[in-house]
């Protein structure tokens, strides 16, 4: 798999390459150009009510910055510090099959140069040992730490004691 060691390389942003605001007539509000999102759409999605909860915050991103921002909500910032379980799609971030560092993601992945979604879509996790990579859902446990990576989109993350 050696597609998922170029991502060992890319920094987050690039990832993200395609969720800036720019006026591009094709493109969405922040996220995928409109037509990819909504060919993922008809793509499997994970459905975790906390899924529910991150896409209530509000995602935006400064042009003159080239940073993120985000905007939780009341709700969302209860949830920091204790234990949350959420699946979602797996995609690896240490470069190998079996991974102990990636980011978990509502939308089935459809290209890894752009993104699965918006960055309330997204929580990175690390995982106690590593797991094997699979294109199922996965279901990941542990206390939700809220992060601010306006750089690389990421707002949530979870130091995984369980995923299966």
């Amino acid at each position: 798999m050696k597609i998922v060691k170029l991502l060992a390389i890319l920094p987050l942003s690039i990832l993200f390459c395609a969720m800036r605001s720019e006026k591009i007539a094709i493109q969405g509000p922040i996220g995928q150009p409109a037509d990819e999102r909504a060919a993922q759409a008809q793509l499997p999605k994970a459905l975790s009510p906390v899924w529910t909860k991150f896409l209530k915050s509000k995602v935006s991103y400064n042009n003159r910055s080239g940073l993120y921002s985000i905007a939780v909500t009341p709700e969302i910032r209860a949830l920091a510090g204790t234990p949350i379980t959420v699946n979602g799609f797996v995609l690896p971030l240490d470069g190998s099959d079996h991974t102990r560092h990636f980011l978990l993601t509502r939308n089935t992945p459809v290209c890894m140069f752009c993104p699965p979604g918006e960055p309330n879509e997204v929580v990175e996790v690390i995982a106690p040992k590593p797991i094997p990579w699979t294109d199922k859902v996965v279901t990941v446990t542990g206390p939700l730490a809220l992060i601010n990576n306006g750089e690389k989109g990421m707002f949530f993350q979870v130091a995984a004691t369980q995923v299966r």
